[in-house]
Parts: structure tokens; C-alpha cells; sequence
């Protein structure tokens, strides 16, 4: 195995997630110390600067790198398809699962896979072996009427909090076995409700700074922009009746500036609650032998572009928080990679942590050998390109419309097509709008500077644009992919079958919603 054998009886993965975790607030809870346990945890991890979502919503991001498989795969585009209503998929083994058939306890508690009608209104029940978790005061909490609010009410009332408890209890129910964790923090999504304490870290609303461009990019096509419905559904923002329905700066300022600090203190909250399972993780004498992975769905908008919330192919809302912290692999603490990956990577990646072989039907690849590499080096192998879609319905004359993205190193290029909804296909001869973005000598530490102007049209770029649509067009990403029943018997590299109760053996995940890089 890939654990010296004084890593003890067991190995342990470990899942976290946060909601919608943009990546702004996280660089900068990192230098102010807003953020101090993700902060402490991103100094004994491999810290991926460059992850992708592979579709900017909950749901569609969610049942991809859960599945192991893209959106063109999955075909889910909303908060309600089910991915095993998809044709070819009812028997798709999601990455709970598959632990969960090598002998793993699997748990989950709050928001890992999309709730609801998304998940078969059971939270996907066949990945797991302990009852899932949710906390019973998810409603009142909840509710359409603020987009913020800063409560009084005890902290341990709160939601995220008492999933974290719920997660410390797990770890201690199954610490002396072969686990797979997973916990799923509703925060920072909207609405942004945390305990007061955690607003009064930051300074007044007038002295928040805004986004580096609060303008939309020069020359963006109106089906790129998204009229962020979902922030406009709170009464509050409702009421300032935003005509946001085109490309333009619509949010008031100071109304910028006070969702801006909520949200900042929505993560911090996320952030303790975090810090309260690393502990537990620590007390029970877990770190040497379990593999975590800390992440987000995808990310968020705050203001940048002209734009809030999610839903669009810019880099804000694509780039997601990914951190995994592997203790067979030294080397890989405290690194910072650049190199571009994806969410989809995170199920092949664990299975190949875990030492068992990856399934041929995943969609992504381990990141193993980045974890491996002395950084900043990478094999020379690795593609450093990452694809991003999300879908707008009707445009026009046009019918559906697909929006598929391509981020290189260097640049983001989007084409804007016509979607086959019926067949599931992209129609590449009917081109909506193109989008080109220069991201060269981007450090991925500031938002806003590089997605400022569009520059498809400029002549200079005529032969780049043609060879990045060749690119985009040619590979399988995009194209929907059947993928042949997981075997429920998995060997490892030796070809022997492995046991249940084998090395490598513990894992969590931490998958916060749309935390996001600031």
C-alpha cells in the first residue's frame, strides 16, 4: 500500500465540503487570520490554486465530481434532475459508494449531494451505510425574506454547527474502523446567517472594500451575463428592483458592500465549524492516517464583472477551493500548485490515495502525480486545461443555448452554442457569441483583473481563438459518455483483492457551498 505500515490499522478518508466557497475570502482570511483553520489546514496540505468546477451550480457540480463524470454524462443542469434518471447511469456508483463497497463505513451529514428531488429525496441512500444527517433547524434558519442576517440566537442552534457536531460524533462512532466521511456545510450560500460574533470581526459597511472591476468585461455578448435571480429572490434585494437583465453595474454601493461583509463573515462562521472537526480529528489520533480533502462546489461572485452569485463561465464563479492533505505523501504539505485541475479528479484521486486501481468509466484523473511532483514542477504529461459548461435555455431564434469553456494557463476561451436538449448535444456550426480572455501572468491572488475585456473580435488574436475552438470542439469533454456499470469488486494494483479492514482505510471530505477565492 501506499501507507507505511506504522500508519497504524487503518487509513481514513475524510470528505469537507463548504457551499459555494469563493476564493477571494479564503486568500484573504488567510492574511488577515478571518479564516485561521482553513488557513492552519492549507499549511499541511497541497493547496490546488487552479481547480475548476465543471458546471458553476450547485446540483449540475455536485452529481459530477460525486459520479465521477461529467455534465455532458450526468445531463444534469438543474436543482432537480436525479442523475440516475439518466439513461445508463441508475446503477453509477458515486464515490461514497464505491468506498462503501470496499468495506467502508460511509456517513454524510448536511449538503453533499444536492437535497431534495436532486438526490431521489434521500440524499442518494445507496452511498451510504450510516443514516445521513440533517440538522433540524435547516428551516429556521432559512427562509427568502433576508439575503444576510446576523443572529443572536446561540451558536450551536445554527445549522452548519450542529453538522459539525454531528461529524465529531461519526468520527467518533467510527474511528476505530474503516470510514469515509463526508461533511457538507451549507455556508457561505445564501442566505448569509451566522451568529453576530462573526460579523463584528470585520469593520463597518462603508469601509468594505469592493471588487477590483465592478463593471461587466468590454464587449461581452448578453448571453454570458447572468441577472443573478437567485440573490434577487430575497426580498431585500428584491425591493431595490435591479434591471439587471443586461450586462451593466446595477447593485448599489452600499448594498454591495454590506453583502460583501456578510458573506466574508458567513465563511468565518463555516470556518470555526471546520476548525471544530481538525481538532476532533486530532484528539482522536486520526491526522497520520486519514486522508482529507477540503473543498467547495464551485465559486461565487461578489460583485466582480457587475455579477453576483454563480451561474456564469468567468473565472469567479468556476474556480472552486480544493485542498487535499495526504499523510503518506509529505512532500505535498504546504505546497501550492498552479497547475489546472478539476473537481471531477477528486473521486479518481481518492481511490488511487486509497491504493485501489480507478475505474476506467471516471471522467477525470488522480492527482496523485501532482502530489508526488516537487512543485512547482509538473509532469510533463499533464494537460493544464480545465472545461467548464453551464446552460441559459431559450436565446432568440436560437432555441437552448450551451455555454462551453476552455481555461488554459494562459487564457479562457467560451463558445456560446446551440444545445440539443432532446439528444443532449451541442450543434458547434451554431455559435451564439464567442469569448476570449487574456489571463497571462495572472498569480490567482486577485480577482477582476483579468477577465475585464473580451478580445474574441481583435484580429490579433485570430489565430489563437481558431486553434482554442479546435481544442474546445475536439475533446470529450462535451460529448455524453455511457459509461459501463462499476465493477462492486475493486482490486488493488497487486491484482489481489483487498480487504476491508486493509491500510489506507480512512477518508474525509469537507465540502463547503460556494466558498469561493477572494
Amino acid at each position: 500500500g501506499l501507507y507505511p505500515e506504522n500508519y497504524g490499522t487503518g487509513t481514513r478518508l475524510r470528505f469537507s465540503k463548504f457551499c459555494h466557497a469563493r476564493c477571494l475570502p479564503l486568500l484573504m482570511f488567510v492574511s488577515t487570520g478571518s479564516s485561521p483553520n482553513i488557513a492552519n489546514f492549507a499549511k499541511t496540505a497541497a493547496l490546488f490554486k487552479s481547480a475548476y468546477c465543471q458546471y458553476s451550480q450547485c446540483s449540475p457540480s455536485r452529481a459530477s465530481f460525486l459520479t465521477g463524470r461529467r455534465p455532458a454524462t450526468t445531463q444534469v443542469y438543474d436543482l432537480d434532475h436525479y442523475f440516475r434518471d439518466t439513461p445508463g447511469l441508475q446503477n453509477v456508483v458515486t464515490l461514497p459508494q464505491f468506498f462503501k463497497n470496499q468495506g467502508y463505513r460511509t456517513a454524510g451529514g448536511g449538503k453533499i449531494f444536492h437535497p431534495g428531488m436532486a438526490s431521489g429525496n434521500n440524499d442518494d441512500a445507496i452511498s451510504w451505510t450510516e443514516p445521513y444527517y440533517h440538522s433540524p433547524n435547516e428551516r429556521r434558519f432559512g427562509g427568502k425574506t433576508k439575503s444576510w442576517d446576523a443572529r443572536s440566537d446561540p451558536e450551536q442552534d445554527f445549522p452548519d454547527a450542529q453538522i459539525a457536531t454531528n461529524t465529531i460524533q461519526q468520527l467518533r462512532s467510527l474511528s476505530n474502523g474503516t470510514f469515509f466521511i463526508a461533511m457538507g456545510l451549507h455556508k457561505p450560500h445564501l442566505p448569509f446567517v451566522f451568529p453576530q460574533a462573526y460579523l463584528d470581526r470585520y469593520p463597518a459597511p462603508n469601509n468594505i472594500p469592493l471588487a477590483n472591476s465592478t463593471g461587466p468585461p468590454t464587449d461581452l455578448p448578453d448571453i454570458a451575463w447572468s441577472a443573478y435571480a437567485e440573490l434577487k429572490k430575497y426580498q431585500d434585494i428584491g425591493a431595490l428592483r435591479l434591471r439587471s437583465t443586461t450586462p451593466g453595474n446595477y447593485m448599489p454601493v452600499a448594498t454591495a458592500q454590506e453583502l460583501r461583509r456578510a458573506y466574508w463573515a458567513a465563511t468565518s462562521f463555516a470556518d470555526s465549524q471546520v476548525g471544530h472537526v481538525l481538532q476532533e480529528v486530532d484528539n482522536l489520533g486520526l491526522t497520520h492516517n486519514t486522508t482529507i480533502v477540503l473543498m467547495s462546489d464551485h465559486g461565487w461572485h461578489l460583485g466582480d464583472q457587475g455579477e453576483w452569485a454563480k451561474s456564469t463561465n468567468f473565472e469567479s464563479a468556476t474556480r472552486a477551493v480544493l485542498m487535499v492533505r495526504d499523510p503518506s505523501r509529505p512532500v505535498s504539505a504546504g505546497k501550492t500548485v498552479y497547475t489546472n485541475v478539476e473537481l471531477l479528479d477528486v473521486y479518481p484521486t481518492l481511490v488511487d490515495i486509497a491504493d485501489f486501481d480507478v475505474p476506467v468509466a471516471l471522467e477525470g484523473k488522480s492527482l496523485t502525480p501532482l502530489l508526488n511532483t516537487t512543485f512547482p514542477r509538473i509532469p510533463l504529461t499533464w494537460g493544464n486545461v480545465s472545461y467548464s459548461q453551464v446552460y441559459r435555455g431559450m436565446s432568440g431564434t436560437t432555441g437552448p443555448v450551451m455555454g462551453y469553456t476552455i481555461r488554459t494557463r494562459d487564457w479562457r476561451y467560451t463558445e456560446w452554442v446551440k444545445f440539443n436538449a432532446t439528444t443532449n448535444t451541442p450543434d458547434w456550426y451554431t455559435v451564439n457569441a464567442i469569448e476570449l480572455y487574456d489571463h497571462r501572468g495572472d498569480a490567482k491572488d486577485v480577482f477582476g483583473y483579468y477577465e475585464t475585456a473580451n478580445l474574441a473580435s481583435d484580429p490579433r488574436y485570430g489565430d489563437l481563438r481558431v486553434s482554442l475552438s479546435a481544442m474546445l470542439q475536439r475533446q470529450s469533454a462535451f460529448k455524453p459518455v455511457v459509461p459501463p456499470t462499476n465493477s462492486a469488486q475493486i482490486t488493488t494494483r497487486s491484482g489481489a483483492s483487498r480487504p476491508a479492514t486493509g491500510a489506507n482505510a480512512l477518508v474525509a471530505v469537507f465540502l463547503l457551498s460556494c466558498l469561493a477565492w477572494l
